[in-house]
């Protein structure tokens, strides 16, 4: 049987138990929190549903590249090629080096060509490249080196330089493909081989 001291033995206990539970430090996210599960929603193709998770993770650590760099490519996914070039320029000023950097570079320059400034493109694209030949997108690896280079030749072709335009295509697309570029036929050619690229790659 129960007396009040034997509860009071066994409740004791668990109170001073729950007490201490019940005091303990909420645990608040970090940035890190916040922008992978941005990342999670992104994986999902719910662009627009990562931002504040990104924008969250920015507001907590300014100089936390990934968020300016998660930003940048779910403002890609929406279409919105300058809010994509601002934040992709924001994390670049932080980080161009990394595999992180290296992301924003390519993002920047898939960015820089959707906006027509064609030199911007080349510079990151070939940055990337440069330094990381074999280069994919950390969260989606179908997007490669590949589109990267067909960015670089499409934005050279932009810019009206079709002989590099032309290396590109042959160095890194299609050795085969052979074309006059001082002629109007041989850019129209040059033109629909970099479109059936696009067309083709992921």
């Amino acid at each position: 049987m129960f007396t009040g001291r034997k509860i009071l033995a066994v409740l004791i206990p668990v109170l001073i138990v729950t007490a201490f539970t019940g005091c303990r430090e909420k645990l608040e996210p970090i940035t890190p929190d916040y922008v992978e599960y941005g990342w999670e929603l992104y994986a999902l193709e719910d662009y627009r549903g990562s931002i504040p998770h990104f924008v969250d993770g920015a507001a907590l650590d300014a100089d936390y590249a990934d968020a300016w760099n998660g930003l940048g490519w779910a403002y890609a996914g929406l279409g919105d090629a300058d809010s994509s070039a601002l934040n992709f320029t924001t994390g670049k000023a932080i980080d161009d080096t990394t595999a992180v950097g290296d992301d924003i570079l390519a993002g920047l320059a898939f960015a820089k060509l959707a906006q027509g400034e064609y030199a911007a493109a080349i510079l990151n694209g070939e940055t990337v490249l440069a330094r990381t030949p074999s280069w994919s997108f950390t969260h989606n690896t179908s997007l490669t080196s590949l589109r990267l280079a067909l960015t670089v030749a499409t934005a050279y072709y932009g810019l009206g330089e079709f002989d590099s335009s032309l290396v590109w295509i042959q160095r890194e697309l299609n050795e085969t493909f052979l074309t006059d570029v001082s002629t109007l036929q041989g850019r129209s050619e040059l033109a629909t081989e970099l479109a059936e690229w696009a067309d083709g790659l992921p």
